[in-house]
């Protein structure tokens, strides 16, 4: 091991606790192990963080920022343009490829641990929160708005839970009608601007990074028996 230096910050020990926890689980983020993953001695974890609990809070805030961050995308955007379902398909289609795998970590760490379960509940009440108001806008009742913005997020989380074994084409050409069902209305002339752009970034990004892709989707496979293990 290298002796104790200030070279890695926090966002280093953050991101590996990340890489841990997607390759086997919560209980293994310890900073024995990670020390050892990145090759350098205990004394340099406390340079950033109190303890262990410190550092599963900041992994969780960093689950919590990244979504945060998406919906303060989806104002802007809104605001810039006009309130529109399509905006939600740049997060999905064009976000890191790693995501679903540590959302559905993040989910299975909840069971076990109420400070996570409540973020967790925080973070999905923002998403429905801001998803009513979209269909507020358009013109549904209170409770018309309400169900059809759980309907769209739940159907989003049902995609990273089931870990469908669909291709970047296969899903863009399903998103016109998902957006007809879901939205409650033709898709928009945006959205095939979205998914247009979409689908030319995530062509670019396989023919450079295949062997990403593959430990992104083989994150979220374990990711999934997990969870489908502890239910």
């Amino acid at each position: 091991m290298r002796p104790i230096a200030r070279t890695l910050t926090r966002e280093d020990w953050i991101a590996a606790a990340r890489r841990v926890l997607l390759r086997s689980g919560i209980e293994d983020v310890k900073v024995d192990r990670l020390a050892r993953d990145l090759k350098i001695t205990r004394g340099s974890f406390y340079w950033h963080f109190k303890s262990r609990r410190d550092l599963l809070d900041a992994l969780l805030r960093d689950w919590e920022v990244s979504n945060l961050n998406q919906i303060d995308y989806l104002r802007a955007a809104w605001k810039a343009d006009k309130p529109d379902l399509a905006y939600i398909n740049v997060i999905y289609l064009g976000g890191d490829q790693q995501y679903p795998a540590f959302d559905m970590c993040v989910r299975f760490w909840a069971r076990k641990a109420p400070n996570v379960a409540a973020a967790v509940h925080r973070i999905d009440d923002a998403w429905i929160g801001v998803l009513t108001e979209l269909f507020r806008t358009e013109g549904h009742t209170e409770t018309d708005a309400f169900v059809r913005a759980r309907i769209n997020y739940f159907h989003q989380i049902g995609y990273y839970a089931l870990d469908l074994n669909e291709t970047i084409e296969t899903r863009v050409s399903l998103i016109p009608t998902y957006y007809k069902i879901l939205a409650g209305r033709d898709p928009s002339p945006v959205l095939r601007s979205i998914l247009d752009e979409a689908l030319a970034k995530q062509r670019t990004a396989a023919r450079g990074g295949k062997v990403a892709g593959r430990k992104a989707r083989a994150a979220q496979r374990r990711a999934v028996r997990a969870v489908r293990a502890a239910g």
